[in-house]
């Protein structure tokens, strides 16, 4: 089973996550730059393995880590522009349910400084 995992060094700003008021500006900005980050850290990864895709149906595993708790739903949400951005790499065919199963987990870091991560793991599901 083939299984690829990116770090992110922080989880999704609070400007995008499910509970912001931020200006549609500001959303709109962090997400083209969250979307094209992902891509080419994708592209880089997949251009280091030699992997152009991998089977249509996939698991994308989040797991946060940050020193304050925040609502996972909030965190999913906030996720969007970074999966769109893997998905424009080619490596995972759609995002569609039928083809893709999400799980996420949060964990509470000890200290504030520097600790916050986002790792995304994408897996070829067995049935």
């Amino acid at each position: 089973m083939k299984k690829y995992s990116l770090t992110l060094p922080e989880v999704p700003p609070k400007e995008i996550r499910g509970n912001s008021r931020a200006h549609w500006r500001t959303v709109r900005k962090i997400n083209r730059q969250r979307r094209e980050e992902a891509k080419l850290l994708i592209l880089e990864l997949m251009q280091g393995r030699g992997v152009k895709t991998i089977p249509e149906r996939v698991m994308i595993s989040y797991e946060f880590y940050h020193w304050k708790p925040i609502d996972l739903d909030n965190l999913i949400f906030g996720m969007k522009s970074t999966l769109d951005g893997i998905v424009d790499s080619g490596i995972v065919l759609d995002d569609a349910p039928h083809l893709a199963k999400i799980e996420a987990e949060f964990f509470k870091e000890e200290k504030k400084d520097n600790n916050s991560r986002t790792i995304i793991t994408i897996s070829e599901m067995v049935d």
